[in-house]
């Protein structure tokens, strides 16, 4: 028996020492992961695996400086202008329009008045009136000047709307004759004054005289383009009474 225990022990001794010697060993798996961590060379890895990818990715600081301005260079030389250039180029202080000196300068559009009129009447003979008169609703601030267009007239400058469009230019008073019976001339005059050829700042009268005896009518349409308000009025229109005529110039 003691013999034999001997040999025993030399076999195991050389059957280890072949296992370790050829890279075999009998370890625990909480020891296999970090023999397996020990032998990675994490190094290696950034360098040829990771490294290239960050590189990729982001600007180095040579590349950054390159493709960005630093702090206070906005443009490179050459390509803007400098506060000596822009200040010879744009206009300066002084140079353009305060908000009061435009608004005085340029008048906001004012708003269209429209409205209609019917001149209605029997004449007893020839050359006898008939008229309407019209309120602007407001008080202008300037009286508009008239002008009266029978049926068939071509639109002006002034007036140059239509009996179904009626418009007027800035300070113009337009009547649009829509249709006539029995007339003959026609006159737009400011009853306030009597003056023929005027209007009023509130409003107008117009009248037609009668090309013989028999009914006598015109109607139409009107419109005035202020060049300013003044202050609202209460006036609604006229009707179709007959009218005195006054001395035609």
């Amino acid at each position: 028996m003691s013999s034999r225990r001997p040999v025993r022990q030399l076999l195991v001794a050389v059957l280890l020492g072949v296992l370790v010697g050829g890279g075999l060993m009998a370890v625990t798996p909480a020891g296999a992961e970090v023999s397996q961590a020990a032998a990675t060379s994490w190094k290696k890895i950034w360098k040829k695996e990771l490294k290239p990818l960050a590189a990729k990715t982001f600007y180095t600081k040579k590349q950054s400086d390159a493709a960005y301005q630093p702090k206070g260079s906005y443009e490179p030389a050459g390509s803007g202008y400098t506060k000596a250039e822009s200040d010879a180029k744009y206009a300066g202080a002084g140079s353009g329009y305060t908000k009061a000196e435009s608004d005085g300068r340029y008048l906001p559009k004012q708003a269209l008045i429209r409205g209609q009129y019917a001149a209605i009447g029997t004449a007893a003979a020839a050359n006898d009136w008939v008229g309407d008169n019209i309120t602007f609703g407001v008080t202008l601030s300037a009286a508009p000047t008239p002008h009266y267009l029978a049926v068939g007239a071509a639109p002006t400058a002034d007036c140059p709307g239509t009996a179904a469009a009626p418009n007027a230019a800035p300070g113009q008073l337009c009547f649009y004759e829509r249709q006539d019976i029995n007339a003959a001339s026609r006159f737009v005059f400011d009853a306030a004054s009597g003056t023929n050829g005027a209007a009023s700042p509130y409003g107008a009268s117009m009248y037609v005289s009668a090309a013989a005896a028999g009914d006598t009518f015109v109607y139409g349409s009107w419109a005035v383009r202020p060049l300013g308000i003044t202050a609202a009025s209460l006036g609604k229109g006229g009707g179709g009474a007959a009218l005195t005529a006054p001395s035609v110039p």
